[in-house]
C-alpha cells in the first residue's frame, strides 16, 4: 500500500500510461517514461469508439469508463460525443430477436431501422435489422490522450519521452527503482504499461501469455456528408465496424489478426481488408459507395492481445512487490482506459475500486504460453 508523495514510475505513455498517471498524480509523485513519443504508437491510432454496452465486460466497468468519459468532456482539447450504435442483423437470423436484444439493447427490424435513420443507411437488403444499443460514442485518441497529460501534468506528474527503461532495480524482493539509458530513478512502485513488449521487457520476472494483435483502417469521405445522428454501427459476421467523424466522414475498421512479427510486418493496410470495406461495408452508408478513401491506418507497432480477451491488470506474486503489470487490452486500451486507471490506483494504494478485479488478475491463466489462438469480442460464438 502506498503512502502520499510516494514515487510511482509508469513505463509506457500511450493511454493507458497516462490514465494511470491522471489517476494517481494528485497524491502521488508520478514520473512517465517512454522510449518514444507521447502516445505516439498504438494509443495514436485507435479508433475512438467506444462501444462499452456491446462488449463482454462487466457492467461496472461500463458504468464506470462511460461515466468518466463524460466527466473529461470540455477539458481540455477533450470531446466525447455519445451517439447510438446499430449491429446489423443478417436476414436469416433477424427471427432470432424480438424487441429485445441482447444486453439491454432494442431489435428493430430493417424497415423501421432506415425509418429511424432515414438518410443514413444504403442498401440493407441484405439484413433483416439492426441491435440498437446506447450507452455508446466516440473521441480523438490522440486529443484524449494529450488531456490525459494535461491533467496529469497539472497534478504535478513528469512525463518525459525518448527516454528508455532498461532494467527493474529492486532488493529484499522489493522494487526500489528502475535503470534507465540516462541513469537511476529511484521509485516505490513501479508500473509496465507496454503492451505486448511487456512479455519480453519483464521476461526475468514473469511469464506473461500475451501476443501482438494488429488491426486495419480507413477514413472514407463519401460524396455527401453523414447526417449529424448518424449511428456508429458493425457488421458482425465480417467483423467490421464503423463511427462518424467529426467532418462528416466515416471511419471503418477490423480485420483484427494477431502477429508473430509485428516489426518485420509491412505496415499498410491489407489489400483484401481495403478490397472489402470498398466492396461489402460502404455500400451500407448513404453516400460512402461513391466515396473516396482518405487515410489508412493499421497499429503501427501492434496492439496486444491475451487468451480469453480481457486484460491483465496486476501485481503477481512472481515479481517483486511494488511492481504492477497492464498488458493484455485486446484492442480496448482507449475503451477501457478509465477502469485501467482507476484499477492500478487500487493495485498501488489499496483502495476498494468501484469495479471487479478478478476478471484482471494473472493468475486465471493456467497456460501462460503465446500459443493461443485471437478470441474474437464480436460475440459471435466463435473464435478466429
Amino acid at each position: 500500500m502506498s503512502t502520499t508523495n510516494d514515487r510511482v514510475v509508469v513505463v509506457g505513455a500511450g493511454v493507458s500510461g497516462l490514465a494511470i498517471a491522471r489517476e494517481l498524480a494528485p497524491d502521488h509523485d508520478v514520473i512517465v517514461l517512454d522510449k518514444g513519443g507521447i502516445a505516439a504508437d498504438t494509443s495514436s491510432r485507435a479508433s475512438g469508439m467506444i462501444s462499452l454496452s456491446l462488449e463482454p465486460f462487466p457492467d461496472e466497468w461500463a458504468t464506470f469508463a462511460l461515466s468518466q468519459f463524460r466527466d473529461l468532456d470540455g477539458q481540455g482539447v477533450f470531446s466525447f460525443t455519445e451517439r447510438e450504435t446499430v449491429r446489423l442483423v443478417p436476414e436469416a437470423n433477424a427471427d432470432l430477436y424480438t424487441d429485445q436484444a441482447p444486453d439491454g439493447g432494442e431489435f428493430l427490424p430493417r424497415d423501421a431501422l432506415k425509418r429511424r435513420f432515414p438518410e443514413s443507411f444504403g442498401d440493407l437488403s441484405a439484413y433483416g435489422g439492426g441491435l440498437l444499443y446506447d450507452g455508446t460514442g466516440y473521441l480523438d485518441a490522440l486529443d484524449y490522450a494529450m488531456t490525459l497529460k494535461w491533467a496529469a501534468e497539472r497534478n504535478g506528474a513528469g512525463i518525459f519521452r525518448d527516454h528508455e527503461v532498461t532494467d527493474i532495480r529492486s532488493k529484499d524482493g522489493t522494487v526500489t527503482g528502475v535503470e534507465t539509458e540516462y541513469g537511476v530513478i529511484d521509485a516505490d512502485h513501479v508500473v509496465f504499461a507496454t503492451g505486448w513488449k511487456t512479455r519480453d521487457l519483464l521476461a526475468d520476472h514473469v511469464e506473461l501469455p500475451v501476443r501482438p494483435l494488429r488491426w486495419n483502417a480507413v477514413v472514407i469521405e463519401p460524396d455527401n456528408p453523414l447526417p449529424d445522428d448518424c449511428p456508429m454501427g458493425s457488421e458482425p459476421t465480417m467483423r467490421i465496424y464503423w463511427r462518424p467523424t467529426d467532418h462528416g466522414n466515416v471511419l471503418v475498421g477490423g480485420n483484427e489478426h494477431l502477429l508473430d512479427d509485428p516489426e518485420g510486418t509491412p505496415m499498410s493496410v491489407q489489400e483484401s481488408f481495403r478490397k472489402g470495406v470498398v466492396e461489402d461495408v460502404a455500400p451500407l452508408l448513404n453516400g460512402a459507395a461513391a466515396g473516396t478513401i482518405r487515410r489508412e491506418d493499421c497499429c503501427p507497432t501492434a496492439d496486444c492481445a491475451s487468451p480469453d480477451g480481457l486484460p491483465i491488470i496486476d501485481t503477481p506474486r512472481e515479481v517483486p512487490d511494488g511492481l504492477a503489470v497492464v498488458t493484455g487490452l485486446h484492442g480496448r486500451g482507449v475503451m477501457l482506459s478509465p477502469v485501467t486507471g482507476r484499477a492500478v490506483r487500487s493495485l498501488v494504494t489499496g483502495e476498494e475500486p468501484p469495479f471487479p478485479m478478478t476478471q484482471f488478475r494473472l493468475n486465471r491463466f493456467d497456460n501462460r504460453s503465446t500459443n493461443f489462438d485471437y478470441r474474437s469480442h464480436w460475440g459471435t460464438g466463435e473464435d478466429d
